[in-house]
């Protein structure tokens, strides 16, 4: 996956945690907090001083908590007057019917209009004493039931009467009928602190009973009030998300200008210097370990242009002239030694950080260049003329799938077909095996019109692996001289990297060549089968 493509995945990650906890946290919120202290808020009562109740801040409380207050006191309800009820005088005494709950629950097409002196006949449940809630109620004829709680078969009385008052509260709250509807069910005078819902299960409300100098104050809340704000903080909850993806693609943008395009710039003046095109200015200036790695690359760069146009001169043949070049070249190596470790320390600083592909690849392919020039100073030390080869078998492959990937930005529009390849086991030395595909794909690479064909053909045992480009045919005459140190018929290259890869091919024994065909210029490499 590229660096840009995991950074973002990163950043979304990101996000969605943080929403994740963000609707957490406010979900607790409102589930825990926001209920503990409103009920610490509807427990600080201050409407009864001494034995006496002040009725306007009684009103201002349930103005002001929107909840519903009975204060209850001798067998009385001392604020009857916060409900809808009215006095019928029967022959036992009077009895107070609270309407409420029964016309929120009534089914009816003839309005119930009651007024004093009117006779009644009720049927009602009783839920206080003398305080009762209508079942059914018949008035000149007409009757009026309530079909929530006309099932009930309990503690039903039967009054009959005269109506001598008709209340109307003084709050026009919509808890009356819930409150009312909870005495069915609930002892509210004993002292308490419940939640509860409704009989239909949709609502959730706060029951608060406390002895306040005699009084017995009950307290109702409904917590369905909270729901009103909802579509307000869904709203908040919306332009906050838009808000913090359009951050998060700001800090994904500004982070790739300042971590990605380094690196990735990084890589690719790594393969200039690998193709001899040896960089002249650093054009990033700031001061970090990504700025410490291109000043190192920028000095390796310099040094080994130096060497090379050292080595591309005519050299005296004499004695001197020798052994002040393989002193040049031994002082390179070392040299060349310094960046490389940084480049790799560095490197293996930001695949504990972060590891991607990219990175990685600079990372293994520093590490190999590091082992060359180890071998290089080896070998010279003890004057070995024969260069020393580490044969294994190993996949064909995976080892053309890695040059591709190291030479995936070079590619461009080219077109790479591999898909003849076979997974084929090699025997040779892997590490400079991949320096001599890596050559010829530059090669091909660089003269290349649209298309570059890798594919294998078995024959006699052994295999023979084609890279074939749609580039200009080569002259006959040049077609062997492309394996010479320093020809190349561009100006820019230094003419090395085939001449290199002839000396591995030549030390594994190898035949190998490169010929005109239809499409354009086809190598060819005969490798030895692996066990």
């Amino acid at each position: 996956m590229k660096l840009r493509n995991k950074l973002i995945l990163i950043l979304s990650l990101v996000l969605l945690i943080f929403l994740f906890l963000e609707g957490f946290f406010g979900n607790l919120y409102f589930e825990k907090y926001f209920r503990y202290s409103k009920v610490l808020q509807l427990e600080k009562i201050d409407f009864i001083n001494g034995d006496k109740v002040d009725y306007d801040k009684l009103k201002n409380y349930e103005k002001t908590q929107n909840a519903l207050v009975m204060i209850y006191k001798d067998d009385k309800i001392v604020n009857l007057e916060n409900f809808y009820y009215i006095k019928v005088k029967t022959k036992t005494g009077d009895a107070f019917v609270l309407l409420d709950a029964f016309l929120d629950n009534l089914y009816s097409n003839t309005p119930l209009k009651i007024e004093n002196r009117d006779l009644v006949e009720i049927t009602a449940i009783k839920v206080l004493d003398n305080y009762y809630l209508p079942t059914t109620l018949i008035k000149n004829n007409d009757v009026f039931k309530d079909y929530k709680f006309s099932y009930r078969s309990k503690n039903i009385y039967n009054i009959d009467g005269r109506v001598e008052e008709v209340n109307t509260p003084y709050t026009q709250s919509s808890l009356g009928d819930d409150f009312l509807e909870s005495l069915l069910t609930i002892d509210v005078l004993n002292p308490q602190k419940k939640k509860y819902k409704d009989v239909d299960g949709d609502d959730e409300f706060q029951l608060i009973t406390l002895n306040r100098n005699g009084y017995k104050v009950v307290i109702f809340y409904s917590f369905e009030n909270i729901k009103d704000i909802f579509p307000s903080l869904k709203l908040y909850f919306y332009m906050k998300a838009i808000i913090i993806i359009i951050l998060t693609m700001l800090i994904g943008i500004v982070l790739e200008k300042i971590i990605v395009n380094p690196i990735v710039n990084l890589s690719k003046v790594s393969e200039k210097i690998a193709n001899l095109n040896f960089i002249k200015e650093i054009d990033y200036k700031s001061k970090d370990e990504i700025g410490t790695l291109y000043k190192d690359i920028f000095k390796m760069s310099e040094k080994l242009e130096n060497i090379i146009e050292l080595y591309k001169g005519k050299v005296s043949r004499n004695k001197e002239a020798q052994i002040k070049l393989e002193e040049s070249i031994k002082l390179f190596m070392h040299e060349v030694k310094t960046p490389l470790s940084a480049i790799i320390g560095f490197s293996d600083m930001l695949l504990e950080d972060e590891h991607t592909e990219e990175i990685a690849i600079i990372n293994s392919e520093s590490k190999r260049i590091l082992k060359m020039a180890n071998t290089l100073l080896e070998e010279n030390r003890h004057s070995q003329s024969e260069m020393i080869l580490n044969k294994k078998t190993f996949s064909l492959i995976s080892l053309i799938e890695l040059s591709l990937k190291i030479l995936e930005t070079e590619s461009g529009h080219i077109n790479i077909d591999i898909s003849h390849l076979k997974n084929m086991l090699i025997y040779g030395d892997r590490e400079k095996l991949e320096q001599v595909i890596l050559n010829i794909l530059k090669n091909a690479l660089e003269y290349a019109k649209s298309e570059i064909k890798i594919y294998i053909e078995e024959c006699n045992g052994e295999v023979v692996l084609f890279l074939e480009n749609d580039g200009p045919h080569i002259l006959e005459d040049n077609l062997d001289k492309v394996w010479n140190k320093f020809f190349s018929s561009n100006s820019g290259d230094r003419g090395l990297g085939l001449y290199i890869s002839s000396e591995i091919l030549d030390a594994h024994g190898f035949n190998y060549g490169v010929e005109n065909s239809d499409l354009g210029v086809k190598f060819f490499i005969v490798l030895k089968k692996g066990i």
